[in-house]
């Protein structure tokens, strides 16, 4: 199984370095000839650090059940805390350096290993080396010789992962203009799917942030987040 991944990993690179100077080509005919371009064109472009306040609402049977509001901060390329509540409660999960960790009243209760795909697409990968970026898709499941050209909301849109009709693959759905992320489709485990929609954005530093993303569980709308108050902070949180 270690050699089979080996010889799996290796010929992925083999690829990067058949790509690496050919990615001024309109047209992109394998995901990691993409994974470059979109590498090249926001390179240290979106703000490497900023805060900003959510609105969650609920939905059970498209029905809401209820409504919160969250504090969060992020620092590209590892770094995200959600503080729930009050953030004087000290209720918080905070991602950091492939692991995450859940407080309940400023203590730690529970860690777990979590690299966190969504805070790499989502702009951590412009603060990584293309290589370890690519090498992060490629260990969290996502099929890195699989490109197709799909729609999404009326917009020509690059498919990483799957091809058209597969919705249960992980695949990651990109902009074809822009190269902003659009959708992420995730397996969870052996039973979730979760499809996340990111479906409004602003401009922001030199890049984008989404101020709107819906999640989809098995097909069934389960959370909605809206995000306001965005600013673009000097680092992360001290003492966190």
């Amino acid at each position: 199984m270690i050699k089979r991944t080996q010889t799996k990993f290796h010929k992925l690179f083999l690829i990067l370095g058949l790509f690496i100077s050919s990615v001024s080509f309109a047209q992109y005919i394998h995901p990691i000839e993409l994974l470059i371009a979109m590498d090249q064109r926001y390179k240290d472009a979106p703000c490497k650090s900023y805060s900003f306040s959510q609105k969650n609402t609920l939905y059970r049977n498209d029905s809401v059940i209820g409504t919160s509001v969250w504090h969060e901060a992020v620092e590209f390329p590892d770094k995200f805390v959600i503080m729930i509540g009050n953030k004087e409660d000290g209720n918080r999960v905070l991602f950091r350096n492939d692991s995450s960790l859940r407080y309940k009243e400023n203590k730690l209760v529970a860690t777990r290993i979590d690299s966190s795909t969504l805070i790499l697409l989502m702009g951590g990968m412009y603060y990584r080396d293309v290589n370890d970026a690519i090498r992060r898709l490629n260990e969290a499941k996502y099929e890195l010789q699989i490109l197709t050209e799909q729609v999404w909301e009326n917009r020509p849109t690059f498919v990483i992962g799957a091809k058209p009709g597969d919705l249960t693959s992980n695949q990651v759905w990109i902009d074809k203009e822009t190269f902003k992320v659009m959708r992420i489709i995730q397996r969870m485990n052996a039973r979730d799917i979760m499809d996340m929609r990111f479906e409004k954005h602003q401009k922001m530093c030199k890049g984008y942030v989404e101020t709107q993303v819906s999640f989809r569980r098995n097909g069934k709308l389960e959370q909605v987040e809206e995000y306001y108050d965005i600013k673009e902070t000097k680092g992360f949180p001290e003492g966190l």
